[in-house]
């Protein structure tokens, strides 16, 4: 008789702990309740330079401004502070968390910001962020995400998400999705994929943004799989750019960027040749040939409080 009574038991709460888990799924693991939006529905699809080939052909030395999470943080205000301080910019590179969440609430923010700051009509190279993704029963990338930003369809074949490049002047610039790379069939895809691109990127400047870093200077935010898979693969690249540590760290060519997120704290990295937690921005820049030296890459780290330099990263190729 115990024992049924204990196997009645037991089975109440496995049952209990089943029905409250599907209650509460969306709350522990899915998107929030999405903000009722107030004002006027903004319209704007961030196009990539890849839509403007014939300006970046006849370009031989162009200017990239570098952001890493903003989570709907950067106003207006801050915008145009940005395109006085790089008047030069040609294009502007975005590593993941732009929005806070993957609904149209927050889309709609970040278009009221970006929308007639001095930065508006410039092309974007977008990458999606662990925030532009649903949570849940099933991972996915906002379909607003996908409307927002135009991307190439040229990445590894049946894997989901945004991975792709663009062959600008001089640089092969590569996006990785890291988010649906939890999947071994989809990490290996991509692997096999960013092989085959960085192998047969000639003599271009390689430049490869991620979101998930493969060093990490963030407590609790190194990545094992993504350091693993990816940090033999990108020693070869000229500069790997990631966001979502929420902090600032490089290690020779591996850069981690946090625009606008708010602080997080860094642990002890001894392989890190740079670190600092307050806020930044990159701007990476392709100086044109001379008759006396070939092409060369530059890419200088800002404070975003005041724009000071924190560090620099020079690359010439023979």
């Amino acid at each position: 008789m115990r024992r049924w009574i204990r196997i009645i038991f037991i089975s109440l709460l496995l049952a209990g702990g089943a029905v409250l888990c599907i209650v509460r799924w969306q709350a522990w693991f899915g998107m929030p309740a999405e903000p009722q939006w107030t004002g006027d529905t903004l319209r704007y699809v961030f196009p990539t330079p890849l839509a403007y080939s014939q300006q970046w052909s006849e370009q031989e030395d162009y200017t990239i401004l570098v952001l890493g999470d903003i989570h709907n943080r950067l106003t207006r205000a801050d915008y145009d502070t940005l395109a006085a301080r790089v008047p030069q910019a040609d294009a502007l590179a975005q590593a993941g968390d732009w929005m806070d969440r993957g609904q149209e609430y927050y889309y709609q923010l970040l278009l009221r910001e970006w929308t007639n700051s001095a930065l508006y009509g410039m092309p974007v190279i977008a990458c999606p962020g662990n925030h532009e993704y649903s949570k849940g029963l099933k991972k996915e990338l906002s379909p607003v995400w996908s409307k927002a930003f135009v991307v190439l369809y040229n990445g590894p074949t049946d894997v989901p998400g945004a991975t792709y490049y663009e062959d600008l002047p001089g640089m092969r610039f590569i996006v990785i999705d890291t988010n649906p790379l939890d999947r071994l069939a989809y990490l290996t895809r991509t692997l096999t994929w960013l092989r085959k691109i960085i192998n047969g990127a000639d003599n271009r400047y390689i430049v490869v943004m991620m979101h998930h870093p493969v060093l990490s200077a963030g407590r609790g935010r190194f990545n094992v799989l993504i350091y693993a898979a990816f940090r033999h693969v990108l020693k070869d690249a000229d500069l790997v750019i990631a966001g979502h540590d929420h902090s600032y760290m490089r290690s020779k060519n591996f850069v981690v960027l946090n625009a606008a997120g708010i602080p997080k704290k860094q642990h002890s990295c001894p392989y890190a040749d740079v670190t600092d937690s307050v806020p930044t921005y990159g701007v990476l820049t392709i100086q044109e040939a001379m008759t006396d030296m070939p092409q060369a890459m530059d890419f200088k780290v800002h404070r975003f409080c005041d724009g000071t330099i924190i560090d620099s990263l020079h690359v010439q190729h023979d």
